[in-house]
């Protein structure tokens, strides 16, 4: 009986790092090792290799001597997407795809901030973990300001920390908009680093989160939500971000570093660690299934999950291509395995599922 395959659909970065034997953010090594313990056969791939006239991709596949090698073979019937395509015909061409019967999960995996706000705003459970977040505008602004004391103003769309400023309140009348490393103070007029983000239809403004800190430095959590084995959502794994200091944000990319929650949660003698974790996993759980109605396909994310001063999580975002590597930066490299192995156990089921329908 032959071995199933399935199929690992990536970045072109990603891809030339596996042709050339290299790893770029993702760890093959683990999908591999995954693919063996399921029963499975992994091929990478580009969208751009995959011809729907001949129902057939030229992929990249291990072969005898260890090293992956260019292959043509039968498009698989399951799809694991960790690639990022913005262009209306690559959108179109997986669109198509489906429509032939192959399953692809993670079809989509860019979820406007916006978007996901409103659709778990429809949820009355989740709304006391949703900061209050507006459409960028002068009005919005304005209303905002008067509202909070500090304010994040994020790009729609964006990723890595980058476009996002910080505005908060100095005494009544002065405020300070953070940016870039550097200050500005103001008052009723505007710095322009203020009126061209708040006139950016491509931005939200968002409460600022009190969010707990470790040695003096804020922190958050990406909290790892998969499909199982089960076809289930699980918490995979939890990892803090923590800001370099000075810094507002905690991404990786701009400084921060990566924490055990363990760690963490250290100064906090009086929390329940038990009790934290299993409000954020909740959290995550009730928000990826609320998410799900809406994004079918939907089944690996990262989770970006804030803490209160009171341990109480908050919602920040939705990450749909989240990268694993931050469980590799805090040590927690049992729990990077198993965030490459839960997908490839998700593909598993959903390639018996098929076989049963068959």
């Amino acid at each position: 009986m032959n071995t199933p395959t399935v199929g690992i659909l990536v970045s072109g970065l990603i891809y030339s790092g596996i042709k050339n034997n290299r790893s770029y953010l993702e760890e093959v090594g683990f999908y591999e090792e995954a693919c063996r313990q399921y029963g499975l056969s992994p091929c990478i791939f580009r969208i751009k290799d995959i011809s729907l006239e001949t129902g057939q991709i030229n992929a990249l596949v291990k072969g005898v001597m260890g090293k992956y090698e260019l292959k043509v073979i039968t498009i698989p019937k399951v799809i694991h997407n960790r690639g990022l395509y913005f262009r209306k015909d690559l959108k179109i061409k997986l669109k198509n795809l489906q429509k032939l019967g192959v399953i692809i999960f993670n079809d989509r995996n860019r979820y406007g901030k916006w978007d996901v706000q409103e659709i778990l705003m429809k949820n009355e459970e989740l709304r006391p973990h949703l900061p209050e977040t507006k459409r960028a505008s002068s009005l919005n602004f304005t209303e905002m300001l008067k509202k909070h004391k500090q304010l994040m103003i994020k790009p729609n769309s964006g990723s890595l920390g980058s476009g996002v400023v910080m505005v908060e309140k100095r005494d009544s009348e002065l405020w300070e908009v953070y940016y870039n490393q550097r200050r500005e103070a103001f008052a009723n007029d505007w710095p322009e680093i203020i009126r061209k983000k708040v006139s950016n239809k491509n931005y939200i403004i968002q409460e600022r989160i009190q969010l707990a800190q470790f040695q003096g430095n804020p922190f958050d959590l990406r909290v790892s939500v998969q499909k199982n084995g089960l076809g289930e959502w699980q918490v995979t794994g939890v990892v803090g971000k923590v800001a370099k200091k000075g810094n507002y944000v905690t991404n990786a990319a701009k400084g921060g570093t990566c924490k055990t929650l363990t760690e963490l949660l250290s100064n906090y003698s009086d929390w329940d660690f038990n009790a934290v974790y299993q409000s954020i996993e909740d959290l995550s759980i009730k928000a990826v299934s609320e998410l799900n109605k809406y994004f079918p396909n939907l089944a690996d994310v990262g989770l970006d999950i804030g803490l209160t001063n009171e341990g109480f999580p908050m919602f920040i975002e939705c990450n749909g291509r989240a990268f694993r590597i931050l469980f590799e930066k805090a040590q927690m490299y049992d729990v990077w395995k198993a965030t490459y192995t839960t997908p490839i156990s998700y593909a598993r089921y959903l390639i018996d599922s098929k076989i049963d329908e068959d």
